[in-house]
């Protein structure tokens, strides 16, 4: 090792300076201790003023004697941010057109190919969506039977307004009531609605002025009721039984 006159640092036996103060080494004895093999400079760095390698931690240049100083550090790079997707936008349940194939089939618009055929599509024009009404359930036929005997049968149907007739409004409900009590019984023109959902009966009362019951228990407006064989459905004052079998 090689001590620095000046500050008595030591210094490796190459160099020509002083680390500590930078003082020159020329005519500096050496200590007599083994110097270790020197260390490359680790990452490049280089004298500014000569170009010579620097060893990380030196405060000087071993070559020349300017001092080091630290390189600055690259600004920092911007992460790429995938772009944004456009949000998949899905057509309501039942909404939209279908394609009816060559063979027959019906497909949604837009496919290329006939699900049941393999038939391109492209040249078939597109038909208006028309569901499939409700199928009637094999031995069942639903129907509301009047105190009087009379029925209203509704095999078939998907829905049926319950009501009284009036030609000068233009009502005319699938079940008039109008010849069996439903004018003296309160019953309403559109009184009531009768759905079916392919394996359910529902009654739901359309605001009437007398209400609708179930088995004595009030319907509240807008609010589908199920119906089962047997079932009373009381418009008013009029009663009519809902049976199936």
């Amino acid at each position: 090792m090689i001590t620095c006159p000046t500050c008595n640092t030591p210094n490796q036996p190459s160099a020509a300076f002083c680390d500590n103060c930078g003082a020159s080494l020329a005519g500096a004895a050496a200590a007599g201790i083994a110097a270790p093999a020197a260390m490359p400079a680790v990452g490049g760095g280089k004298c500014t003023a000569c170009g010579a390698a620097i060893i990380p931690g030196e405060a000087f240049c071993d070559n020349c004697g300017a001092a080091v100083t630290a390189a600055p550090a690259p600004p920092p790079q911007p992460v790429p941010q995938p772009a944004p997707q456009a949000p998949v936008v899905y057509p309501p349940a039942g909404a939209g057109s279908m394609i009816k194939c060559s063979c027959g089939s019906l497909n949604p618009a837009g496919q290329a190919f006939c699900d049941n055929c393999g038939a391109s599509l492209s040249a078939q024009p597109a038909a208006p969506f028309v569901p499939a009404l409700p199928q009637p359930v094999p031995g069942m036929r639903p129907r509301l039977v009047a105190a009087n005997g009379a029925q209203f049968d509704l095999t078939g149907k998907a829905q049926a307004i319950i009501g009284r007739e009036d030609p000068v409004s233009g009502i005319f409900p699938e079940v008039d009531l109008t010849p069996h009590g439903g004018d003296a019984g309160g019953v309403s023109r559109r009184h009531a609605k009768l759905a079916f959902n392919g394996y359910q009966w529902t009654v739901e009362d359309l605001n009437s002025t007398n209400f609708t019951f179930v088995n004595n228990q009030k319907v509240n407006p807008g609010v589908p009721q199920p119906l089962n064989n047997g079932d009373q459905v009381r418009l008013g004052k009029v009663v009519l039984t809902f049976q199936t079998m």
